[in-house]
């Protein structure tokens, strides 16, 4: 197994296969060298009162494995702590009966004790099951007690579940809110339940989605609770063409008390597998980043804001596109929100590329965002071209911190393995004022692909007013143009095969032209 620290080690001394040295963010880890890690995915990470982080990791299949081996091969997951500056301290192997297949684990605090609670699903997809138990400080785990099941009678075989973190309130009860479906019919359900602070279910209720809510369904989006907590949101949208949104509003025991439709101008649809409605603590508004798909805009990436107020939805169009769906971003926490009101999140360009691991989708797409979803600036962030990298989920810590939670891939004897890839950041480095600081940490306003390339340069940016310029190694110009799109594509079909130097600069009336990013390409 390869060990990613020496590679980052070996990736910084080759320039010219990254925009700039490489240079390592606050911190970036995967969960020990020394164990087997292949195949472990991120799902859940918490922070501790002492600044420590504790994240959940689940076994998935690396691509190439059947999925019925996958299936039965899924019943590992581990938890794993590290300190403030990336160092591992402890390291736990959850133990579950073989025929179960673990779906996700997720981490909660409550009064200084570390809760968790493990979804687990039958290979034969005969029942659901949630367990839970607590952690103590070096990471041993009390008993795991089932306290909830779901029994599955319709002889329809293995399900997905899918779930979002449970909301707590001021009394300690958690309310989760789940959803199944059947690979083969793609029956949507929407379950929702209360436990007391022992567990104890309090209250139940479970939606057939295409038909108790209007022929709308969520995949799913996580439950909210209004500004005082006297009702619970969650986001839907309809089945059918043209896509539009509800906010439905339930009350306390989950009855639906209104539905209320909401259009975005342009008509727009945030696809559940390419976004995630989220909450903002700060001002208890509704946010999602995702990829949008509609007749009238094709494939981009957008950001929404809903104000329920008004039954609107804010919409921005982050990225022209072409017809393919170019854009994505897995369904997961992908945007996180801090204290000086701005915005941060995490997505991946050319999606198809990245699944056919092509030497262009090795970068995090990481833009930032005031409270009306406007784009402030984005950056771009890589681990070299050795790896494909996915970004999926991103938390605000205590320290004024940003930690990315994914995976990385890589190809070994023409096999693509996976690896859980976790990297933080201050929140400072990605201010558009301080690009000294961006660049300290590894991200970058630009980036040139594929690289190496042939008869094409491509530079990706969102900057405006910009101007690129590039030359060759002896120093002279070759090529000379403004930047007004997000992708700029440069004729390098007459350029020498070698090695170039791209930059941009931007204009200012009193230094001139400003370098704000370079980098090298190799045709």
């Amino acid at each position: 197994m390869k060990n990613i620290f020496f590679t980052i080690l070996l990736l910084s001394s080759l320039t010219i296969m990254s925009q700039t040295p490489f240079i390592e963010p606050s911190w970036d880890l995967i969960p020990n060298n020394n164990t087997d890690k292949e195949g472990l995915m991120p799902f859940s990470i918490i922070e501790t009162n002492d600044e420590c982080y504790i994240v959940s990791l689940i076994h998935r299949p690396n691509d190439s494995d059947a999925k019925d081996s996958a299936i039965e091969s899924s019943n590992l997951a581990k938890i794993v702590k590290f300190d403030n500056n990336g160092n591992m301290l402890h390291e736990i192997e959850l133990q579950f009966n073989n025929s179960y297949y673990v779906q996700d684990v997720k981490l909660y605090v409550w009064n200084d004790t570390i809760n968790v609670f493990s979804q687990l699903v039958t290979v034969k997809g005969d029942h659901f099951v949630l367990m839970h138990s607590y952690l103590f400080d070096d990471l041993s785990m009390s008993e795991q007690n089932e306290i909830w099941r779901k029994e599955f009678d319709d002889g329809l075989g293995w399900r997905s579940i899918m779930s979002t973190h449970p909301l707590i309130d001021e009394n300690g009860c958690r309310t989760f809110h789940f959803e199944y479906y059947t690979p083969m019919s793609f029956d949507y359900t929407a379950i929702f339940l209360k436990l007391d602070t022992n567990f104890n279910v309090i209250s139940e209720y479970e939606y057939d989605v295409f038909n108790d809510l209007n022929n709308a369904i969520s995949l799913p989006n996580p439950l909210m609770y209004n500004v005082d907590s006297t009702q619970y949101y969650y986001v839907s949208f309809s089945a059918n063409s043209p896509y539009y949104y509800f906010m439905n509003v339930l009350d306390m025991d989950f009855n639906l008390v209104e539905q209320i439709p909401l259009e975005s101008n342009p008509a727009a649809d945030l696809l559940g597998f390419g976004g995630y409605w989220c909450q903002n603590p700060y001002d208890g508004k509704t946010y999602a980043f995702g990829l949008v798909a509609h007749p009238n805009i094709k494939s981009e990436i957008g950001a929404f804001k809903i104000d329920v107020d008004s039954e609107s939805v804010v919409f921005k169009r982050l990225s022209h596109t072409s017809n393919e769906i170019k854009n994505s971003i897995l369904l997961d926490e992908n945007l996180c929100f801090l204290p000086d009101g701005k915005i941060i999140g995490c997505a991946i360009y050319d999606v198809t590329d990245f699944l056919g691991y092509k030497q262009d989708a090795y970068y995090a797409y990481i833009p930032l965002f005031d409270t009306n979803m406007k784009k402030i600036s984005e950056w771009y962030y890589t681990l070299g071209y050795e790896y494909n990298m996915f970004l999926y989920d991103i938390h605000a810590t205590q320290d004024n911190g940003v930690i990315f939670l994914g995976y990385i891939r890589y190809m070994q004897d023409n096999e693509i393995f996976n690896e859980p890839y976790i990297v933080k950041f201050p929140a400072s480095a990605f201010d558009p004022d301080n690009i000294e600081e961006a660049h300290a940490h590894g991200l970058h306003l630009a980036v040139a692909y594929p690289n190496p390339g042939g008869d094409v340069l491509n530079i990706r940016t969102g900057l405006r007013n910009a101007v690129l310029t590039v030359y060759d190694l002896q120093g002279r110009k070759i090529h000379e143009e403004e930047i007004t799109d997000d992708v700029t594509s440069v004729d390098a079909s007459g350029w020498k095969s070698g090695t170039y130097v791209w930059k941009l600069g931007m204009r200012n009336e009193e230094l001139g032209m400003k370098e704000v990013e370079t980098g090298k390409w190799i045709k």
